[in-house]
């Protein structure tokens, strides 16, 4: 009894230890490494509020593949007329052993016009079709592009999360300070701040029904709210399938102009 009550107890203070040794770069790499499934595929409704109070609802479709350390993915807008066959193409890099990340290769194709756009690094801070996502919100940041701090800790809805400040190294960077809430238990992202370059907040992220779906952590909601502008979006995701059988050949420009992905 008395071994196994010494042993609980150094347990114990191993964990606090573990946990007062996590800096922000730490905790940041272990969100960025969150286990993801081979393959996925979800259905998701996007709704977009403007300053008047006026909506716009959208319906999205996405598929992503793992292919080696690169990741695939393709986003398909199914409605309203407007926007459908709207493609949006990622491929996102894992980070290199030195910790730098190859930027996301990303083409938007736009059927009305018949015409694909690369998206390059300038255009990354864009909004992606008039959401108030930006197309490098859609896509994976790397970790080496931000300086992290550990600013405490705090609760979101009741959940205790890290309280982790990001300052971009690059000065241009439209958002050049961001600060995220990430889960203590699954360091899953519960709620993020962005700051424009005169250090006022320009965005606001809040996640919710986050949840595990075959194992795999997924967020249900996002809504991010441009606080400057007074508009907003709603991302509700639906129908999310893991580990499903999915073509590599829809990963292409071709079947986003084929209108093979649905």
């Amino acid at each position: 009894m008395k071994k196994s009550l010494l042993k609980t107890i150094a347990f114990a203070v191993s964990g606090m230890l573990f946990a007062q040794s996590l800096t922000g770069y730490d905790i940041m790499k272990k969100a960025d490494e969150v286990e993801e499934a081979q393959t996925s595929s979800f259905t998701a409704t996007m709704t977009l509020v403007d300053k008047n109070g006026q909506s716009r609802v959208r319906e999205v479709l996405e598929k992503s593949k793992k292919f080696g350390t690169t990741k695939k993915s393709v986003i398909v807008f199914v409605t309203p007329k407007d926007v459908s066959g709207v493609g949006y193409l990622m491929f996102d890099y894992d980070e290199e052993a030195d910790g730098s990340k190859k930027d996301t290769d990303s083409w938007l194709y736009m059927p009305a016009m018949k015409k694909v756009r690369r998206i390059s690094g300038s255009d990354s801070s864009g909004d992606f079709m008039g959401t108030d996502f930006t197309y490098e919100d859609i896509g994976e940041r790397g970790l080496s592009k931000d300086d992290f701090t550990l600013l405490g800790e705090e609760s979101v809805d009741g959940i205790d999360c890290y309280k982790v400040e990001a300052k971009a190294k690059d000065a241009k960077d439209k958002n050049p300070r961001r600060i995220f809430w990430i889960g203590k238990e699954n360091f899953m992202l519960y709620k993020g701040e962005f700051y424009d370059k005169q250090q006022k907040l320009q965005r606001e992220l809040t996640c919710s029904d986050i949840k595990k779906i075959d194992g795999f952590w997924t967020t249900g909601k996002m809504f991010m709210k441009n606080v400057q502008k007074k508009h907003t979006t709603l991302l509700e995701m639906k129908d999310v399938s893991y580990g499903i059988q999915i073509d590599d050949s829809l990963f292409t420009v071709a079947a986003m102009e084929k209108g093979r992905i649905r």
